[in-house]
């Protein structure tokens, strides 16, 4: 049964039983998750922080200070799903931003999708869909429960997030377009670019916020939380600009798109939280008897990441920057909703560590690369010595290593006796935690915590042959272009708002618990695969 067919079911059944928000659930829920956020920046900035956002929520919330996410390979597109699923890789499906067909060696990316078209721009940038997810999100379970009375919206700087979060049903997903700085979405989800979005485009903010200088919002003296903004290691924009103020224009005049800057500095937060003020008001969530979602990524911190390591004075001036994005937005639902009738639940969408030159110079650390392209030209040889020349393998993709399946078979090879010996040669490299076959995950019998990340991200249809866990602090590295990667599995995790009871508490969380949890805040049932446990600490 597809996911259509399944929801036309589904929505029968909803009709007969959906049920409307009471008195005692949140009219409207705002998830906010926060791309390359890392766990430590709440304490590290907190005495620059204003008393109406970050602190606003960790005061008056119920926050969860051991909330880890175990996936093999910790991204935005595999940890939104995870977080809105309520369960892992495994069984969502998205295990990475692409992955292998082994019958034909296809590339499959995870949300691009050429079947639908872009929606209130003349680019690609939204040829996208939530096909690939193998799953119900919260949205899909929530809109199913209230026989679609519920609306569900998500907005994002970036597709993936936003797509990842909405799921299958939404009424909407939104996110920034590159080329043009519009706000866009996919045929996916619309038949008609709503007129308010066309309106709000008209307005040319990016362009306005493209003119302008980011400096610092507080005395230099203030960023002493971290290294100091002329840091020799810090590569800055284009390895050329590293050092505030930031003439934002001339930084972009010479690229592709010059307004693809304004995603690496705080302005394109900015321009999210206005737009979410006015999705609420045009779509009026929140205004009747069914609850309604409201996802939002702040992807200011993800487009940097890749100049700026996490104790830059650029980083924590962009959490300063989405700490009064985030207090705006709770002024405007006390204003909209009313103090008592909405829920907030602040996550990350995914993490970042040190790069390698940082941990080696300034921790001391024994931290390396590990070049997949060596490593494979090796295996390459290996594999041909063993088992006869031939292109034994199809490709290496983030951390997994593929397979020619279509040569083993035409060969009459053992396909676990190739991966044995795949996994057996990674394992020797500098650098590799381990490398584990795919037949041996199959058959769940690892029985080691140390692996549990892969089993919860190895999907069979999905995953590679071979999949290597990288030691800490080495990182890998190709010669052409850079990847994001990140080991550090520990995120924030707050609730805030109606029905919460305000708290600290360092139990074990897993981040497949806070969909159950919102649900039964919510009074629904989760998604069917959601694996999660409901955080009872949070209720009153």
């Amino acid at each position: 049964m597809n996911i259509k067919s399944a929801f036309i079911i589904l929505l029968l059944i909803s009709f007969t039983f959906g049920s409307k928000a009471t008195n005692n659930t949140p009219k409207l829920v705002v998830n906010i998750s926060i791309e390359h956020m890392r766990v430590d920046y709440i304490t590290r900035f907190w005495d620059t922080f204003q008393n109406d956002g970050f602190k606003r929520l960790y005061e008056g919330g119920a926050v969860f200070e051991n909330t880890r996410a175990d996936i093999h390979n910790i991204k935005t597109e595999t940890l939104i799903p995870t977080i809105f699923t309520g369960t892992y890789p495994s069984a969502h499906g998205i295990i990475g931003s692409e992955w292998i067909k082994p019958i034909n060696g296809e590339v499959i990316p995870a949300v691009t999708d050429n079947y639908y078209l872009t929606l209130g721009s003349d680019s690609d940038e939204g040829n996208v869909s939530a096909r690939q997810l193998k799953v119900f999100t919260l949205g899909d379970a929530l809109k199913q429960q209230t026989g679609f009375q519920s609306k569900v919206f998500s907005v994002a700087l970036n597709a993936t997030p936003a797509v990842l979060s909405a799921g299958h049903s939404a009424n909407g997903a939104f996110w920034f377009d590159k080329t043009n700085g519009n706000m866009i979405t996919s045929s996916y989800y619309y038949e008609q670019f709503p007129e308010w979005v066309m309106d709000f485009n008209a307005k040319k903010m990016a362009e306005t916020y493209l003119e302008r200088e980011w400096d610092l919002l507080l005395p230099a003296n203030d960023y002493n939380k971290g290294f100091a903004d002329d840091y020799l290691l810090e590569e800055g924009f284009w390895s050329k600009w590293n050092t505030f103020p930031y003439q934002l224009n001339k930084i972009g005049r010479d690229q592709e798109y010059p307004l693809e800057i304004i995603k690496a500095t705080p302005f394109g937060n900015t321009l999210i939280r206005d737009f979410c003020m006015q999705l609420i008001d045009q779509e009026a969530l929140g205004m009747d008897a069914y609850p309604d979602v409201l996802n939002i990524t702040f992807s200011g911190l993800d487009y940097a990441n890749k100049w700026f390591n996490p104790s830059s004075v650029e980083v924590h001036e962009i959490m300063l920057r989405t700490d009064r994005e985030i207090a705006s937005i709770l002024r405007y639902l006390d204003d909209k909703l009313g103090k008592d009738n909405y829920l907030v639940v602040l996550t990350a969408a995914s993490t970042t560590g040190y790069p390698v030159r940082v941990l080696k110079d300034d921790f001391n650390f024994a931290a390396g690369d590990f070049n997949p392209q060596s490593a494979l030209a090796l295996l390459r040889s290996y594999l041909n010595i063993l088992f006869g020349v031939g292109e034994w393998i199809e490709t290496y993709n983030e951390e997994q290593l593929y397979l020619n399946h279509r040569l083993i078979d035409s060969k009459q090879k053992s396909l676990n006796d190739i991966r044995k010996e795949a996994a057996s040669f990674l394992n020797q490299f500098s650098g590799v935690n381990a490398a584990l076959p795919a037949h041996l995950i199959e058959t769940g019998n690892l029985n080691n915590p140390r692996f549990r990340k892969i089993e919860n991200s190895y999907c069979v249809q999905r995953s590679g042959d071979v999949l290597l866990l990288l030691e800490e602090g080495w990182y890998p590295t190709y010669k052409y272009h850079t990847i994001d990667y990140s080991t550090e599995n520990r995120i924030p995790l707050v609730f805030y708002g109606m029905n919460v009871k305000q708290g600290q508490h360092n139990i074990a969380v897993e981040v497949t618990d806070i969909a159950p949890t919102i649900s039964k805040l919510l009074g629904i049932y989760p998604p069917d695969d959601a694996t999660g446990k409901v955080l009872n600490q949070v209720k009153w």
